[in-house]
């Protein structure tokens, strides 16, 4: 938005813009713009609810202008409070540095700011922090057409953002005492659901069925493809929907070849990955006609994914609480119990060499799994017990 310059001697700016039209109703919802002029630039903050109505637009702006009156415009765009400092310094450094999917993670920080808005940040304290969990936790959010409450796993990633705010305020000298989150941010209890291999099988099976009753009337073949990239490779959804064609150099007398991820902001600080690619998933490839393609084309299809899959894992008759993202587990099972050794399974996932995250929520061996992991000791039981007998006369 372009605020005019004749504004720029009241000192600030307020406005309600209308967003969009409810076709149903025809009604609009508004969003209130809030900005201040610091001399340089306009400083502007929208209310942070986003899509609302205008009588709730109107109160958000008559309650900044009042705290503008009431405080002065020094202290709004103070850099030493949580929301000065946060705008300034800290939402600069991690999209300067590209640490992180900044925008996602300014979203946590907006929240943030909300709950602590002028608070010095050097006077953040540990019942602050405390408070704010609880705060997070009693506050919906909107999902669909409905609202849920936030669980435990959720409230810990703005904890998470909250203590690298706190801690990044430390470095810079902006903060004079440490803030431990060892209490805090709860542990999460790592996920037990799973997909065995015939599961998986059923559910490529479940690609060719034809729903009946479904307005998409036609079957999930081009699905297959996707499937098989995410459980032969352990690539997450967003990073199978980077692959294309020129990452995915092939031998093809053996059959099989590797995946050069190259990714601009990846979730985990990892913007590049090699991942092998399977003479599985090569034969599929081969199928689906991917080698002819342009070095820029899509190889995997993730279009309307999460309704498309969701629907193929109620049709195989697997559990309801497997998604795409439980492929990764089952690949870092499988080639656990296969033998290969954990570094290279790290790398592949995106962690750490000493990280404890795949062994924590990555690694779900069912009761075969622990057979076939026990397999190399019990073939050498097997040899003693054979040994012996030849040995002592009957």
């Amino acid at each position: 938005m372009i605020i005019p310059d004749k504004y720029k001697s009241q000192g600030y700016f307020s406005r309600v813009t209308k967003e969009r039209t409810i076709r149903k109703n025809k009604e609009y919802q508004y969003r209130a713009i809030f900005s201040i002029w610091d001399g340089q630039k306009w400083n502007t903050q929208s209310n942070t609810k986003g899509l609302t109505t205008k009588d709730l637009a109107d109160e958000w702006l008559e309650a900044k202008v009042k705290e503008l009156t009431e405080k002065g415009k020094d202290i709004m765009l103070n850099p030493e409070t949580v929301k000065g400092f946060t705008e300034a310094h800290y939402k600069p450094f991690l999209r300067d540095h590209k640490k992180i999917q900044y925008e996602q993670e300014f979203q946590k920080l907006d929240v943030i700011c909300e709950f602590f808005e002028d608070k010095l940040i050097d006077e953040v304290t540990k019942l602050d922090v405390l408070a704010f969990k609880t705060w997070v936790l009693k506050r919906p959010y909107k999902r669909g057409k409905g609202e849920k409450k936030r669980s435990d796993a959720s409230a810990n990633r703005y904890l998470s953002r909250l203590r690298g705010l706190l801690n990044f305020a430390e470095e810079v000298g902006k903060r004079r005492s440490h803030i431990s989150f060892k209490n805090i941010i709860a542990k999460e209890d790592p996920k037990q659901s799973y997909i065995s291999f015939d599961e998986f099988m059923r559910v490529l099976d479940a690609c060719y069925e034809v729903p009946k009753c479904n307005r998409w009337k036609r079957d999930r073949s081009h699905l297959r493809l996707t499937l098989i990239g995410g459980y032969t490779t352990g690539l997450r959804i967003d990073e199978l929907r980077h692959v294309v064609r020129g990452m995915v150099k092939t031998d093809h007398s053996r059959r099989i070849g590797v995946i050069k991820l190259v990714m601009k902001d990846s979730r985990n600080k990892i913007h590049t990955k090699t991942v092998d690619v399977s003479t599985w998933l090569y034969d599929e490839m081969e199928a689906a006609g991917v080698f002819e393609r342009a070095d820029d084309e899509k190889v995997f299809d993730t279009t309307n994914y999460y309704n498309l899959v969701k629907d193929l894992f109620r049709r195989a008759g697997v559990s309801d609480d497997v998604t795409f993202h439980t492929l990764r587990a089952a690949n870092a099972t499988e080639r656990d119990t296969a033998g290969q050794d954990r570094e290279s399974i790290h790398a592949g996932l995106g962690w750490a060499k000493d990280s404890n995250v795949p062994e924590k929520h990555y690694l779900r061996h069912q009761d075969h799994h622990v057979i076939e992991k026990g397999s190399p000791y019990n073939e050498r039981l097997q040899r003693l017990r054979q040994h012996h007998s030849e040995r002592t006369p009957e």
